[in-house]
């Protein structure tokens, strides 16, 4: 069998900017949904088992503090990122309080950077695990559970 690729679930009001992190997540080796506003990214999450949220705090219809909630409520392990081109204390503060990572979108270097330790860490949770019982992300993540 073979290993279920990490999904994230990326959501953007901008397009260009949206295109531009799924191609970057896809090149890592991520599957990848996209939403261009938290009411699509809800559905989404409604429907598919997410591994990472990585939303922008501004949008029409709703903020992204307010998306990532919903998201928790519905599948609480979720780990999520806010991005923001506004950011601020309450801002960090807030999502901190979600139990999610914040970055500035002024400064994608330290979000890649980021990433790549979580991919890392996730990898050696997997390898760890002797790709778990059946080569999944679900199973690997149980036996990480059960180490802590």
């Amino acid at each position: 069998m073979t290993p279920k690729k990490p999904t994230v679930l990326l959501v953007d009001d901008e397009p260009e900017f949206l295109k531009s992190i799924q191609e970057r997540f896809e090149l890592r080796g991520y599957a990848t949904l996209t939403a261009q506003n938290g009411g699509e990214a809800i559905e989404i999450a409604k429907k598919e088992r997410i591994d990472l949220a990585v939303v922008d705090l501004k949008m029409p219809d709703m903020s992204g503090l307010v998306c990532i909630t919903k998201i928790k409520e519905m599948q609480p392990k979720i780990k999520s990122v806010l991005l923001t081109a506004y950011g601020g204390d309450k801002v960090k503060e807030a999502t901190e309080a979600l139990n999610s990572d914040y970055f500035e979108k002024q400064n994608m270097g330290s979000f890649w950077d980021f990433l790549k330790r979580a991919t890392q860490r996730l990898e050696n949770t997997m390898a760890a695990a002797g790709l778990a019982t059946h080569g999944d992300i679900e199973d690997a993540e149980k036996l990480s559970e059960e180490d802590d």
